[in-house]
Parts: structure tokens; C-alpha cells; sequence
């Protein structure tokens, strides 16, 4: 049956990766050494002078106060007369979040291609996320994949997670899944979250019994520690009884989840289980409260759906003018079905379908 008419359960339901984005900039929240709420030493090169280094640590106690004002009237002549690497990317941070300046990604990519020059891991990082989204520069996943590999193979983990995503997709190198695979895997053993979801994905669609039940155990451990993606998926294998026995009080426990988490599938998934009392008791207030959060977010199939209880009046008041406005919000993203239902419609009357 078509999964449109809101009454099939499962066919909406399916592993889906992990959404395909680069790994954040490294910020004033980096979790990986060193820090970046800290400044980065200078190059053994570049040692600053006394003077010099007492000015880092004004202007790293001047960010801590959040005087970023302050902090870049000492950052300036340390980044541009005496060219410190530290100083350059803290600047290109400021610059990057629009911290006591005005947001300027160019000048931004401009501090981080300094500091990288001189070996800043971090600001060589930042920079290959700008190429690879074309921010501050001209995009240009071949410059992109080349920093994160300098960084990968030094053994950066987010930078590996990247690489992987490169390769998987071709993007400034030759798709190569057996690289892509190994990358990830290398990210994937320093505990880097992303990769290991992602890895678990592949060892699912394995052959093996033992990949499968490796997949579900990743699965499992990420789902427990927050994980949206993994605990939407969790809740599909369990569902469906994939790997696992079926269970749909379980299954509807880990999408609830995912849905609270921001997963406009589970959102929608979420929905039709209250709607069909699927591991939930019946709810239909429920069932068009999570349709319309994945609706509002874009989801066409949620939209989709909308459009038809506004079209029929079911669990909510009948109103055509609400029915058109949500399929052609489905429309313009591709959706079919809602193309056709708009066709049905003529000066906000319908008229028969031919």
C-alpha cells in the first residue's frame, strides 16, 4: 500500500545514514586538544617573545570574559606585525562568529590560511570546512580534501570522518568506497561518533550474522549515550525485528526519542504509530501534533499528509484552503502526489481529477 494514505506502518521506516555534513569548525567548544578556548602554542619557529607571550595571555583572558572587543585590539598586532599562528587563528575565530567585529568568513578563511601555513592544525581544519562549503571562499572540495587529509593521516579523527565522506561521495578525489571504509574505520577506533554510526550502517548491510549484530551493538551504545540518528534506527530494528526480536512498545520507545531529539523521520514515524496504535496506545491529537512538528520542519511526506487530514477534516477541521497550502509546500519539493493533488484544485475549489 501507499505509504501517502498514512495507513502502512513499516514502509516508511529504514536505515537512513547519518546526515552527510562535515564535522563543525573547531571553535571555542573544540573537544580536541588543544583546546581552542586556549591559545595554540606558536610554531618552534616562531617563538614568541616574553612580551609577546604575555600578550596571548591577556587577550585569551580578554576572550574568557567574553571582552572580545579588547581581545582583538590585542590580537591584531600579534596576528599582523609579528605574525603569530595563535594569534591568526583566534582572529580567524572572532572573525568566523562575528565576535567583537562584524561576521567576515573572507577575512575569517584569510587568519586561518596563516595560521595554517605555519602548521595550525586547527586553523588548517577550519579552513578545509570553508573550501568544502564555499565559505569565505570559492568552494573547492579538491583543497578541501587535501587539508583534511594532511590532517587525517597525521591521525585527526574529525578529519578522518571527513575524508571517509569524500571519498564516499567522490568529492575533490575519485569516490572510492574502500577508502571511504577505511577512513571512517580509522575514525571510527578513536571513538569518533559520527564514523562509528556511519560504520555500524555498513556493517549492517553486510552479510554476516556477526556484522549485523556488531551494527546493532553500535547502534545500542549510541542510542544510549543521545544519539538521534542511532536511536531512531535503533527503534526501526526493532520494529521491524531486524537483527533484534521484534518489539513495538521498545521500537516506539527509541523513535519517541529520536522525535524529541529533532529527527524529522521519527517525527513522522512517530506519527503514523499513534495514528495505527502501533507500540503506543491509539492517539490521533498525538499523531497530528508529531505530523505537523516534522510538517513545519520540511518534511514532504509529513506535509504530504497534512494536506490530506486538512482535505478529508480528519482529526482536525476540514479546510481546503490549509489542504492546498500544505501540498504545495510537498510539491515544490518533488513530491508527486502532492503535484497531483494540486491539480485537482482550481481558484481554491477542487474540481474533479482526470
Amino acid at each position: 500500500m501507499n505509504k501517502k494514505t498514512m495507513l502502512p506502518l513499516t514502509v516508511a521506516l529504514s536505515l537512513t545514514l547519518c546526515p552527510m555534513m562535515f564535522v563543525d569548525a573547531r571553535d571555542m567548544t573544540s573537544p580536541l586538544p588543544p583546546a581552542s578556548t586556549s591559545i595554540v602554542s606558536p610554531s618552534p619557529a616562531l617563538t614568541a617573545k616574553p612580551e609577546e607571550r604575555q600578550e596571548l595571555t591577556r587577550a585569551k583572558e580578554e576572550i574568557e570574559k567574553k571582552h572580545y572587543s579588547k581581545a582583538i585590539e590585542l590580537l591584531k598586532p600579534l596576528a599582523d606585525k609579528d605574525g603569530l599562528r595563535g594569534a591568526q587563528y583566534h582572529l580567524g575565530l572572532m572573525y568566523m562568529n562575528g565576535e567583537g567585529t562584524k561576521k567576515d568568513s573572507r577575512k575569517a578563511a584569510e587568519y586561518f590560511q596563516k595560521a595554517s601555513d605555519q602548521g595550525g592544525q586547527h586553523a588548517t581544519f577550519n579552513l578545509a570546512l570553508m573550501n568544502a562549503q564555499g565559505d569565505g571562499v570559492t568552494q573547492d572540495f579538491k583543497k578541501a580534501f587535501e587539508l583534511f587529509k594532511k590532517l587525517a593521516d597525521a591521525g585527526e579523527a574529525d578529519a578522518q570522518f571527513n575524508v571517509g565522506l569524500l571519498y564516499l561521495f567522490g568529492q575533490g578525489v575519485k569516490q572510492d568506497g574502500k577508502l571511504a571504509e577505511k577512513y571512517m574505520a580509522m575514525a571510527a577506533d578513536q571513538g569518533q561518533v559520527d564514523a562509528q554510526y556511519n560504520q555500524s550502517l555498513i556493517f549492517l548491510d553486510g552479510k554476516s550474522d556477526t556484522e549485523k549484530h556488531k551494527a546493532f551493538k553500535t547502534l545500542e551504545k549510541l542510542a544510549k549515550k543521545g544519539y538521534t540518528a542511532a536511536e531512531f534506527n535503533l527503534g526501526t530494528m526493532y520494529l521491524q525485528g531486524e537483527v533484534v526480536p521484534k518489539d513495538t512498545a521498545l521500537a516506539a520507545e527509541w523513535i519517541q526519542k529520536a522525535a524529541e531529539g529533532g529527527c524529522l523521520e521519527a517525527q513522522y514515524n512517530l506519527a503514523l504509530m499513534y495514528r495505527n496504535g502501533a507500540g503506543v496506545p491509539r492517539n490521533d491529537q498525538q499523531s497530528v501534533v508529531w505530523l505537523k512538528k516534522a510538517a513545519d520542519y520540511g518534511y514532504p511526506d509529513a506535509q504530504y499528509n497534512m494536506g490530506l487530514l486538512y482535505e478529508n477534516g480528519t482529526n482536525v477541521p476540514k479546510n481546503e484552503k490549509l489542504a492546498k497550502q500544505w501540498f504545495k509546500m510537498a510539491a515544490d519539493q518533488g513530491d508527486k502526489e502532492a503535484k497531483h493533488k494540486l491539480s485537482t484544485f482550481n481558484g481554491g475549489r477542487k474540481t474533479a481529477a482526470k
